[in-house]
């Protein structure tokens, strides 16, 4: 089994995952650096971003580094990101093991399947995250001693701006628990890609309207600061928990032409 970790603000800074030998990728998606564990054969760390941090969340190929991840032989992942809370029951600081997503992007490439070079697929979404890997996340929180919020609905937008109270007001009556900017379509192109994919993330502020400070950027990387070191232990404890023989359904997609 070989597994990876996909983070960004916060994480990329974590010597844990950014210390190893960089191998670069390429794909017919574009090129990708990911970094290989220089402690755990057969665990990556790809940085969203890029190495220096410099892509903001609209720009990034999520297609190349799911294309990339799979050409190393990848076929499990643990996506982190951070969150704003639409939820007044989740706190800033709050672990949030995602369980379902409401897609708000509009000008990302969301699909391997829109081009004459593959099959017309049709992937199904009944369970958007891998079970196998959410459950070796929350048991990981478990063991670490770490509250947590589970089967939280994500809500994909394509930023750079934070959004409008109103807006935060809707995605919440919809059911919305968090709000980020990377997710999506990360965990889609995931599923289409047959990987194994669940996700973590940090609720770093309270969204639009909730909260009595003016939402920036600095605040949420200090939130994610503060919980390096228990977030750290989560998603070491979860990798190690996550079970060596596939029983979900998700490698079942083998459409993708590398």
């Amino acid at each position: 089994m070989s597994v990876a970790v996909i983070g960004g603000t916060g994480i990329d800074e974590m010597e844990e995952f950014n210390a190893g030998r960089v191998i670069p990728v390429h794909t017919r998606f574009g090129d990708v650096q990911i970094i290989e564990s220089p402690a755990h054969p057969g665990v990556y760390f790809l940085p969203r971003h890029g190495l220096d941090h410099s892509v903001p969340p609209a720009q990034i190929n999520y297609r190349a580094q799911i294309a990339a991840l799979k050409t190393l032989g990848v076929n499990c992942a643990i996506g982190v990101c951070a969150v704003g809370s639409l939820n007044p029951k989740i706190n800033t600081g709050s672990l949030v093991v995602l369980g379902d997503f409401i897609d708000l992007t509009r000008h990302r490439a969301y699909t391997f399947f829109d081009d004459e070079r593959g099959p017309v697929v049709h992937t199904d979404f009944t369970e958007p995250y891998c079970p196998e890997i959410s459950r070796a996340i929350e048991n990981a929180c478990a063991d670490v001693g770490v509250g947590f919020f589970s089967n939280a609905v994500y809500v994909g937008v394509d930023g750079p701006r934070y959004e409008s109270p109103s807006e935060i007001r809707l995605y919440a009556s919809w059911g919305g628990d968090v709000i980020g900017m990377t997710n999506l379509p990360e965990v889609a192109l995931a599923r289409e890609a047959g990987l194994c994919y669940g996700a973590v993330a940090v609720a770093t502020n309270l969204a639009a309207g909730l909260s009595d400070s003016l939402l920036g950027h600095d605040a949420v990387r200090a939130a994610m600061a503060s919980s390096t070191k228990y977030l750290q232990t989560v998603i070491n404890t979860a990798l190690q928990l996550i079970p060596a023989e596939r029983s979900c359904n998700c490698a079942s997609n083998k459409a993708l032409i590398l």
